[in-house]
């Protein structure tokens, strides 16, 4: 069963390094008409494959409640809200998160973080509701390019060696 995605509305288009800083991803903040909120990845200019499909931030929200207030929160968290999609999709919207300042890293442990208080984010956001700016998507995100492969070496075969 196929459930028909909601019209959302691009409110914000940022830009963020990747946890690692190897890269910079681009990703949006939407909205539906009954102002849910959505985010998603958009591009990425390091390569690595992952899933540009929007993701609702009460979702988002309720995954990271559950984690226990002394257990840090990694991108491990994530990956339920992409089950059968790219492995580095959860770490990208981990590095969104960050930026946004919805986690912050904890000092003391490498690749942790812990949730902050949504509010000023929220506030931004119902900000950008009521402005009522849509920003416009480009229609394809950028493709991953592959370096080419050099040709295959003939094997010689026993007339040449003669």
């Amino acid at each position: 069963m196929t459930t028909e995605q909601p019209e959302i509305r691009i409110l914000k288009k940022a830009n963020c390094p990747t946890l690692s800083g190897k890269s910079t991803l681009t990703y949006h903040i939407g909205c539906t008409a009954e102002s849910e909120i959505f985010l998603r990845i958009h591009s990425n200019d390091g390569g690595g494959f992952f899933s540009q499909e929007w993701v609702a931030w009460k979702d988002i929200r309720q995954m990271l409640e559950k984690v226990p207030k002394a257990t840090p929160i990694t991108s491990i968290v994530l990956h339920r809200l992409f089950k059968g999609k790219s492995v580095n999709t959860p770490a990208f919207l981990l590095a969104v998160l960050k930026h946004e300042k919805l986690i912050q890293p904890i000092k003391s442990k490498k690749r942790s973080h812990e949730l902050v208080d949504p509010g000023a984010f929220l506030a931004k956001v119902d900000k950008l509701m009521s402005s009522n700016t849509t920003r416009k998507a480009t229609k394809k995100a950028p493709v991953r390019k592959t370096a080419k492969k050099a040709p295959a070496k003939k094997k010689a075969t026993a007339s040449r060696r003669k």
